[in-house]
């Protein structure tokens, strides 16, 4: 009776032991959450729906876009930091991340201490642009025409982003004063700026070139070291004389602070695997994403660096949020 007890608790003790090895082993199909912390239809949620596919197929695991937007990102990032620590929620931080310290008083998370980084993505372009009732066709023409007006320029702007403090950036350089008017996201502001409602406005370069490609808006002048494939046409700020104009939007994946080292290897390898297919590759191409590559070691310093980079920059410029 005994030996019975003995090997039926044997028998039990495997038959769990299975059927633990089993939920490990299914473990790879549970859903990857990807926050992104801007509305769809932006540049961050386009280029994170497009990378689900092939980081589902390197990874086994289906990739599942959430969008949590407003508030300069800073919603999206709190989901992002008080997620899972289990390697399967993570989340898109742009530049925004870097210049909301300086904006908000009291944000809900440490920019630094509870995110893990994963993977640079890239940088994205933004492009300056007008409606067509704009008698500018460069951003120099631009100033010249500010110059001479007695009216300022409505410009739309969603305060506390990236394309605000490029935009701030560019006033300062060109000694420009518009009239801003602020916008909760850039697609109204596109919207407004086919109305005529605004005349000019800092936004995603991915959104603005059909557009400019079809005559429907004017591309002034484009972010960034070198020309976008996307309005190749379309010159930069520094070609535009303002050679110290610097102001990038670059993207990575990151999940909340202290993941385990193996989610984060697993992860980072399964999402450079993505990066390079040639489906992404293209889409990043067609987007105008330059591709940014960095060990995972320096995404957390690159960050630190950021940040100090736009706090005397932000505090200069005196914008305020909150």
């Amino acid at each position: 009776m005994t030996f019975s007890m003995s090997l039926r608790a044997c028998l039990t003790g495997l038959a769990l032991a299975l059927t633990c090895a089993v939920g490990h082993a299914a473990d790879p199909g549970r859903p990857i959450r990807l926050i992104v912390p801007t509305p769809p239809g932006s540049a961050s949620d386009a280029l994170a729906r497009a990378l689900a596919t092939p980081w589902g197929s390197a990874s086994g695991h289906p990739i599942v876009v959430e969008n949590y937007a407003g508030a300069g990102t800073t919603i999206g990032m709190r989901q992002i930091a008080r997620g899972a620590k289990d390697g399967l929620t993570l989340g898109v931080m742009s530049a925004n991340h870097t210049i909301n310290p300086w904006l908000y008083k009291n944000l809900p998370y440490d920019p630094i201490a509870d995110f893990t980084p994963i993977a640079m993505i890239g940088t994205v372009p933004s492009m300056l642009v007008a409606n067509n009732r704009v008698a500018a066709n460069s951003a120099s023409e631009l100033v010249a025409l500010a110059r001479s007006s007695n009216t300022p320029l409505a410009e739309g702007v969603v305060t506390g982003t990236s394309y605000h403090l490029a935009s701030e950036v560019f006033k300062e350089q060109a000694s420009l004063v518009t009239r801003p008017i602020p916008y909760k996201g850039t697609t109204q502001i596109v919207t407004d700026l086919l109305g005529g409602t605004i005349d000019i406005a800092f936004v995603a370069a991915q959104a603005a070139a059909p557009l400019v490609a079809a005559g429907k808006l004017k591309g002034l002048a484009m972010t960034g070291t070198a020309r976008s494939e996307v309005a190749p046409q379309v010159r930069t700020l520094k070609e535009s004389g303002f050679p110290n104009f610097n102001v990038d939007v670059w993207l990575a994946i990151v999940g909340p602070g202290g993941l385990k080292p193996e989610d984060v290897a697993a992860r980072r390898k399964e999402v450079l695997e993505a990066l390079k297919s040639p489906d992404m590759a293209d889409t990043m191409r067609r987007q105008g994403v330059q591709p940014l590559s960095m060990e995972q070691s320096a995404i957390q310093p690159f960050i630190k660096r950021e940040l100090m980079r736009n706090k005397p920059i932000v505090e200069k410029l005196q914008i305020s949020v909150d």
